[in-house]
């Protein structure tokens, strides 16, 4: 039986941990000026908000996490909460791409691993972050490895459905056909989704992964991308 490999992306394929709090917080400005909103200049607000010194109203928009405050500041600035997500998702893959594409956020060196294990089996990148980035990351950085892609839908409701829950990863095998697989990632999170999906759970130990705090074991942990291969064929 062909061995699927899935592969988390951000601090694993790209360096970091994820998404730059920066760019959320510029992604939801230009996704209020899409809105009619302009926080410097203040206009496009109501009355009761133009006129108060707010700051806290910003701040759920500018989060890097969906929280249920996010609603209410929609409500408050009379924007429509679905359409700006929608906004503040493209925008934030646009800037995101914009910095993978200037070499401000590379992929790993041993990414390059990747050719060799795509020769012979299945390979897709599954990741919590947009589905627009994640295309971007497989055709521009490593063309050619992955052959399904899995990201978050530009929807409050597919955020919802990220990992530790086991959806993208369950999207991720159907895309390819197969049942069973491993999955490769750097958190808990990873761990856990992947056990929820009925995969074997790969951490690859990055710099900034700390094993001691995971409360769940992965079944394998690896230095580094060129040790997959052993594993898959342990």
């Amino acid at each position: 039986m062909t061995t699927a490999l899935l592969f988390d992306m951000d601090g694993v394929i790209l360096s970091g941990r994820g998404t730059h709090p920066g760019v959320y917080r510029a992604a939801a400005h230009d996704a209020l000026r899409e809105s009619g909103v302009n926080v410097r200049t203040r206009t496009g607000m109501p009355d009761d908000v133009r006129s108060s010194e707010s700051p806290e109203l910003l701040e759920p928009l500018e989060a890097v996490r969906y929280s249920p405050a996010l609603d209410e500041a929609c409500s408050r600035l009379n924007v429509d909460r679905d359409a700006w997500w929608r906004a503040r998702e493209r925008h934030a893959s646009r800037r995101t791409n914009a910095r993978v594409r200037s070499g401000a956020r590379p992929t790993y060196p041993d990414v390059d691993a990747l050719a060799a294990l795509s020769a012979d089996r299945p390979l897709a990148l599954v990741t919590n972050n947009r589905t627009a980035t994640a295309e971007f990351v497989a055709a521009y950085c490593v063309p050619g490895r992955f052959d399904a892609v899995v990201g978050r839908q530009p929807t409050i409701e597919s955020y919802r459905r990220r990992k530790p829950e086991p959806d993208f990863l369950k999207r991720g095998l159907t895309a390819l056909g197969v049942e069973s697989g491993y999955y490769v990632g750097d958190r808990e999170t990873d761990v856990i989704a992947a056990r929820r999906a009925d995969l074997e759970a790969v951490v690859v130990d990055r710099p900034h992964v700390d094993l001691d705090a995971f409360a769940i074991e992965p079944d394998h942990v690896v230095d580094s991308l060129d040790r997959i291969e052993a594993v898959v064929d342990d």
